[in-house]
């Protein structure tokens, strides 16, 4: 991290490293890093979601978005139909649509759901 913000092109994670930190917010162990994902805008619903996932992920999506000139991601977990909850990170980079590559991003959250 260069500056912690994320908002700065030298700061760099991998997709591996961002799921990994959900996962640890996730273990009962952690209690914690609860919050970590609790605050996290809920599909259809909440924060930057909230006019996304109009269809079966509705609810089941927790993510934060990510946009920058060219480079867009999607962070968070899914909870599956039989309540397992999984961790995801996905990271487009040298995107040339903005609103494009989100949907690619939403779609793929959504796949995990079923």
């Amino acid at each position: 991290f260069h500056d912690g913000s994320g908002l700065d092109r030298t700061d760099l994670i991998s997709a591996d490293l961002l799921t990994a930190l959900l996962a640890e917010a996730a273990d009962p162990a952690r209690p914690q890093l609860r919050p970590v994902l609790t605050g996290l805008p809920v599909a259809h619903f909440t924060g930057t979601l909230a006019g996304r996932y109009t269809d079966g992920a509705a609810g089941l999506v927790r993510a934060k978005t990510g946009t920058l000139t060219g480079v867009n991601t999607l962070a968070g977990t899914v909870t599956t139909p039989d309540g397992r909850l999984l961790g995801f990170a996905f990271l487009a980079n040298d995107t040339t649509d903005a609103w494009s590559a989100q949907s690619a991003l939403d779609r793929a959250a959504t796949t995990l759901v079923s």
